[in-house]
């Protein structure tokens, strides 16, 4: 039978209140000594390993001489009973350097720093028919048994000789695991984890960033040389740190009419980074759990985990850019092969080289620039899949091909994106042609992928609010069959191609609407902007789970909230705006929307690695993460301010230089440099 989460917290209690005090109160023998002198003489281990902890123990009593004092730094390093268990405060991780730096180098010894997931083994009816020691024990059992819910995945640390291999390592925590207990996932870091020699990929990964810095200081030298000695050529600036800062920080005159799109880009990508700031700290060791949980149950709790909206809004604003800039610059008779081609090659261009320097340093550099209990989830999922699959990420085909082991994840929206965005021309042509016909095409696709939405939340029993603990569906299939899918995902796109053509038509940019519409459309859009954030909280997170109703929530709520967006894009183009449009086009969102797509690209695996490099529980609090919020924040406008001057600016520079651009109607081509990919 297996184990509901709400008795998890139930058997931690048991076994560490029931159990493990003995030792620790009732003898001056630690436990961990206790158990491995049973195991040592049950014989279930390596014999290298057996010899190494008896040394460990020989030197514990003392024999290794009053100065050796490694096996008591051992015993020390290993986690110990949690305070605050009551209050499901399971961050007790042990301490990860002190272990991995204790080397005993007369015996020969190395710590070795484990940790593994405690996984449950038993039944709720067996659970509830131990014996326990006192009343108060019953007590506490009949009190918070069958009325709590966990955070994250408790862990359980040891620090063992190096000898010990991973077998050794699950004998022994099974082995400190009493009333059902296991532990899996095990990983163990050694001194050399923590500070590992270069391999081949590395210097690789080196050399390439090198190079990459020589033309950068090259061209730099250059610009500056030229600066009063004569014209530099537009190739040999293109990656001048100088002339690249220069534009960087210079904000420029905006001519045309959708200026409130930097406003919508930039707060987009601060909620996004809000979510992952929740997610990704919840996710690591939490001290305070009963705290979280109570967090994650109030309203809330709906800001951050609905912030994936934001990205319904990126496709939303890239699906406008997409007919906007195109209808803008070209007639209806300029869609060849010419046309086409650098239709593709831009986008290429544009977006490739970013993503392409995250998944370099991704694939070889990683493993280096951090450590930490859970520093090995980085190296194995972050570094590794980039390892196996960095072509489908510069394909753009990860969430098609390789979707279980995606390298730099959050670019899955880079590969709805770009798939759609490869049926463009065709978007243009049918415009050009037959522009009702078009409409009507691309409003019925818009229809068949809401269908599609509503057809496999239903048939996968998927929740309408993600993540879910009541949900009888796991993760992956929400992932997999729904969240990443371009089918699914494609109506905030397809809403957008038709907003942003009707945006160049003069008699949709013309109309006149008086305050009697405009004041109570406005009043609307912030009520359906509500209702999408927080109206599922009531309805759609409780234990009894409603087919239909999570299947409409999930089909309908991203194109309602695309939709009510492009009414405020629409308005504040169409000088109905207001007071909105004054503060979405704000001049720090025009520059500040300049960094957006390297931030984009670089903030969840920046994420990762500060919480994965931590060596000790973090408290969570709203104070706390609006601290990590802005921290976090200017972290990442120093990383991105890096990549748009070696990533993406000098890009732009090439691309012209190579392709000179034959129209020169100036608000078509600011518009089409200002272009994001997610923004």
């Amino acid at each position: 039978m297996a184990i509901p989460k709400n008795i998890f917290f139930l058997i931690l209690v048991i076994t560490f209140l029931n159990k493990v005090p003995i030792g620790l109160c009732g003898s001056l023998e630690h436990p961990l000594v206790k158990i491995i002198k049973k195991v040592l003489d049950e014989k279930v281990i390596s014999g290298r390993c057996a010899e190494a902890l008896g040394i460990f123990l020989n030197n514990l009593d003392g024999v290794g001489g009053d100065d050796d004092i490694w096996a008591l730094q051992m015993l020390d390093a290993t986690a110990k009973v949690p305070v605050g268990l009551v209050s499901y405060s399971f961050g007790e991780i042990g301490h990860f350097y002190q272990c991995t730096e204790i080397e005993a180098k007369r015996e020969n010894i190395k710590g070795k720093y484990c940790i593994g997931n405690i996984v449950i083994n038993t039944s709720v009816a067996e659970l509830y028919s131990r014996q326990f020691h006192n009343e108060n024990m019953k007590y506490l059992v009949s009190k918070i048994g069958g009325s709590v819910k966990m955070v994250g995945k408790p862990s359980w640390a040891m620090c063992l000789p190096h000898n010990c291999n991973i077998r050794d390592t699950k004998i022994l925590m099974n082995k400190s695991q009493p009333f059902g207990f296991g532990v899996n996932s095990v990983t163990c870091q050694t001194i050399e984890d923590v500070y590992p020699s270069l391999t081949r990929d590395a210097v690789i990964g080196m050399s390439i960033l090198s190079f990459l810095t020589f033309i950068v200081l090259l061209s730099t030298s250059y610009d500056i040389f030229c600066q009063n000695n004569k014209k530099a050529h537009p190739g040999l600036i293109a990656f001048s740190l100088y002339t690249n800062g220069k534009k960087l920080f210079q904000n420029s005159q905006r001519s045309t009419n959708l200026t409130c799109l930097d406003g919508i880009r930039v707060l987009s990508m601060f909620w996004v980074i809000i979510l992952h700031t929740w997610t990704v700290y919840t996710s690591g060791p939490v001290y305070n759990s009963k705290d979280v949980i109570k967090m994650s149950n109030s309203i809330l709790s709906m800001a951050f985990i609905n912030g994936d909206l934001a990205c319904d809004t990126f496709l939303l604003v890239g699906g406008i850019l997409v007919t906007y800039v195109y209808f803008k610059k070209h007639n209806a008779h300029s869609l060849g092969l010419s046309t086409i081609f650098q239709h593709y090659f831009h986008r290429i261009i544009r977006l490739t080289p970013p993503l392409a320097g995250v998944t370099l340093i991704s694939a070889t550099l990683l493993r280096y620039m951090g450590s930490g209990p859970n520093w090995p989830y980085i190296v194995n999922y972050f570094e590794g899949f980039c390892k196996k699959y960095w072509w489908s990420t510069l394909l753009y085909i990860q969430n098609e091909v390789n979707v279980n082991e995606m390298c730099v994840g959050h670019s899955w929206y880079l590969n709805v994106d770009m798939q759609l965005y490869v049926f463009s021309p065709l978007i243009f042509w049918i415009l050009s042609k037959h522009s009702k016909t078009g409409i009507t095409i691309l409003i019925l696709a818009s229809a068949w992928s809401i269908f599609l939405g509503f057809l496999r939340a239903f048939e996968d029993e998927l929740s309408g609010v993600h993540p879910n603990s009541f949900s009888k569906t796991p993760s992956h299939v929400y992932m997999n069959d729904y969240y990443l899918r371009t089918e699914t995902r494609a109506a905030p796109w397809l809403i957008g191609t038709i907003l942003g053509y009707l945006l160049t038509k003069k008699k949709c940019t013309d109309i006149y609407l008086p305050k009697k519409i405009t004041i109570p459309m406005w009043i609307l859009t912030f009520a359906v902007i509500l209702l999408c954030v927080f109206g599922g909280f009531s309805t759609l997170r409780g234990p009894e789970y409603n087919k239909l109703q999570n299947a409409f929530y999930i089909a309908f709520v991203r194109p309602s909230f695309a939709m009510t967006v492009g009414w405020v894009i629409w308005a504040c183009a169409t000088n109905h705006g207001g007071i909105v449009n004054t503060i979405l086009s704000l001049q720090i969102f025009q520059f500040l929307n300049k960094f957006i797509y390297s931030m984009y690209l670089i903030h969840v695996t920046s994420l990762y690695m500060i919480i994965f490099s931590t060596k000790t529980a973090v408290y969570i609090s709203i104070f706390n993460l609006a601290y990590w919020f802005w921290g976090i924040f200017m972290f990442m406008f120093g990383i991105s301010t890096i990549w748009v001057l070696v990533f993406e600016m000098p890009i732009v520079v090439l691309e012209k230089v190579l392709l000179p651009p034959s129209d020169t109607n100036e608000e078509c081509m600011k518009a089409k440099s200002n272009k994001k990919p997610i923004v």
